[in-house]
């Protein structure tokens, strides 16, 4: 073999290598993943998503494949917290941007969620064997989120939540019924309910709720919320297939859906 042929036979091997060597290095980054506080969960029962991106100047953006009005999300950089107000399979994705002010991701990430029918009772848990529960008043900039989500010959069923986070061992939203039931229905919001006995979450959570009304006088009747000695009204009709909401506010009590179907 003489000596260019020695010489080309050598740059092509170090050429292979070098090549394997940079694909290597490619394959041993990792990619950014998102990880659930739980990737089954019931509607109304909080999901913590994070994900292990980082960088100095990393924007992320959280989004997830189902209507605004059933869905609620609180993000705060690689943490981002959601809550379902029904049933179904969703995606739950991570967008990363270089900064705030780009517009096109150079990269994201996503996890499934599957969340059943039945409703979140934090109730039914650690709240049951609890002796230190801690009870604190309502903050004053917080709103409530109302979801009717049940109609039947029992009742109508409610899932509830706060805006504002309070704990990470799934807070709860205190609520009374309203005393004077002649004139209608209704419930009084003020005070969240903090557990030290239970698991956390990894991250404060929004307070949840599933508040309820065990019967229904079909007709027009008056519905009202109680909240920070704030009082909203609107009415409730209700028929033999179907209870409709009037309810005119978009701040401090918020409701979505107005109609629901009896099951």
């Amino acid at each position: 073999m003489n000596y260019r042929s020695t010489t080309g036979f050598l740059a092509i091997l170090f050429f292979l290598a070098f090549a394997s060597c940079t694909k290597n290095q490619k394959n041993s980054t990792p990619k950014a993943t998102i990880s659930l506080s739980s990737s089954e969960v019931k509607r109304n029962e909080p999901v913590v998503a994070t994900t292990n991106a980082t960088s100095s100047n990393l924007v992320v953006r959280w989004t997830v494949n189902s209507a605004p009005s059933q869905t609620w999300l609180a993000s705060s950089g690689n943490k981002s917290v959601f809550i379902f107000s029904n049933g179904g399979n969703f995606t739950i994705t991570a967008s990363y941007f270089t900064d705030s002010t780009t517009t096109t991701a150079f990269g994201s990430s996503s996890s499934q969620v599957s969340v059943s029918d039945s409703i979140y009772n934090d109730s039914s848990g650690q709240w049951a064997s609890c002796t230190a529960l801690l009870q604190e008043p309502i903050t004053n900039s917080d709103q409530i989120f109302l979801t009717p989500v049940s109609y039947s010959d029992t009742g109508l069923t409610f899932v509830a939540h706060t805006q504002e986070t309070y704990g990470d061992q799934y807070p709860h939203l205190d609520y009374m019924a309203m005393s004077d039931t002649t004139s209608g229905y209704g419930f009084v919001f003020a005070t969240v309910t903090e557990s030290p006995c239970g698991n956390s979450t990894g991250t404060p959570t929004p307070a949840t709720s599933i508040p309820s009304i065990s019967q229904l006088s079909q007709g027009t009747n008056n519905f009202t919320i109680d909240f920070h000695g704030t009082i909203y009204t609107g009415t409730i009709t209700v028929t033999n297939s179907e209870c409709t909401f009037q309810w005119n506010y978009t701040s401090g009590v918020v409701m979505s859906p107005l109609t629901i179907q009896k099951q």
